[in-house]
């Protein structure tokens, strides 16, 4: 099993003690739903700076026209530093690579959509390697996807899931409207579920981001059994020493399950949830769509 680390750092030191060498870099302009971002120029120095780790690329916005030529020449750059993959979104990125003949692997990350391992095993007909399974299914479908498909599936197992994003500045209209002082971030509360969002807004438009962190500790036991399967991690508006620490309990299970006793693991989830609390997501618990 791979861990991925989405990082708030272009510091890599702290990971790298740790023993994560495997990191996602949103690409500055071309990248959303996350809170920071790297340049082309950056990312490139990481790689050089850092040459032994995996570096996965984001480039998951939806692309304009006018976008393409440019896209070509960042991919072929990143073809030419031996990155370990692109998470992508728009379909010209799986076109490009074809056009171009590259070599660089894709991560199929097309955020809601990624939910069952018959369409992931037509991707990988495609060629593609990797997919950024969807937030909001559950356990079983988790499970089944990773013992029955050929792609290799990479599961965000701690973060503050994004649910949604709109290419429109809500932020700066609401705060135009009400004559407030600019902000790139905004607390809401949705009417309906009571439930708070941070909204983070760059040039790209504006993330909704879950205020709950989802802590997916708990599946770990049955992921490692897949050695096919990646775990990703967003420390993403999480304390970077508490992040750490989650993370190096998240390697230390990784690496020494098969010598845990029932006893020892139960410890080992109960000072996970102290750390991160105790909220699964959609883990365990269904969405039922009823007609009224």
């Amino acid at each position: 099993m791979n861990i991925i680390v989405k990082p708030t750092s272009l510091n890599l030191d702290d990971y790298l003690q740790i023993g994560i060498n495997s990191f996602l870099l949103p690409l500055k302009d071309y990248s959303v739903e996350y809170t920071n971002y790297y340049s082309l120029n950056q990312i490139k120095k990481i790689k050089t700076q850092y040459p032994k780790s995996n570096i996965f690329v984001s480039i998951n916005k939806n692309l304009f026209n006018r976008d393409i030529e440019e896209i070509k020449l960042v991919l072929q750059e990143l073809d030419n530093i031996d990155i370990k993959g692109i998470f992508y979104y728009d379909l010209a990125i799986l076109n490009i690579k074809k056009e171009l003949n590259l070599k660089t692997d894709l991560v199929w990350s097309q955020t809601h959509m990624i939910t069952n391992y018959e369409t992931c095993d037509y991707y990988h007909s495609l060629g593609v390697e990797y997919a950024l399974l969807s937030k909001e299914i559950t356990k079983e479908e988790i499970l089944k996807i990773c013992s029955k498909s050929k792609i290799r599936p990479i599961i965000e197992l701690i973060s503050y899931p994004t649910v949604a994003f709109s290419k429109r500045k809500l932020i700066t209209n609401y705060e135009q409207n009400y004559n407030l002082k600019n902000n790139d971030k905004l607390q809401i509360i949705e009417s309906k579920t009571k439930q708070q969002f941070t909204l983070v807004e760059d040039q790209n438009g504006v993330s909704f981001i879950a205020s709950k962190l989802v802590n997916g500790s708990k599946l770990l036991k049955d992921l490692v059994k897949y050695d096919n399967c990646n775990i990703l991690l967003k420390e993403d508006l999480i304390n970077h020493d508490i992040f750490l620490e989650c993370l190096n309990n998240v390697k230390y299970y990784v690496e020494n399950y098969k010598n845990l006793s029932i006893t020892d693991e139960q410890k080992w989830l109960e000072k996970q949830n102290k750390l991160l609390g105790r909220n699964t997501g959609f883990l365990y618990r269904k969405t039922i769509y009823q007609v009224k």
